[in-house]
């Protein structure tokens, strides 16, 4: 699974649980509900969002890095110091 794919499943299924509490919410509206948002569902939601972040920096330093190396040719060995 690519790096991108990833981001793509964490964000919609992040969006999706958003959306089921905001279903919950319309019933659920008492100072537990607030609790629970505040304890663990925001917490939830600011992790994600900083490993989405954190994905998109990785795709790009891996692109990069594949840009940087020419993989159609074989390592060039490195010279050999003299002593």
């Amino acid at each position: 699974m690519s790096a991108s794919n990833s981001k793509s499943i964490l964000t919609g299924t992040t969006r999706q649980l958003a959306d089921r509490w905001a279903e919950t919410r319309l019933a659920w509206r008492d100072q537990k509900a607030e609790e629970f948002e505040k304890t663990y569902l925001k917490e939830v939601f600011d992790r994600v969002a900083s490993t989405v972040r954190v994905i998109g920096v990785l795709e790009q330093l891996l692109h990069q890095v594949h840009a940087d190396c020419d993989w159609s040719h074989p390592p060039v060995p490195c010279p050999r110091r003299a002593a």
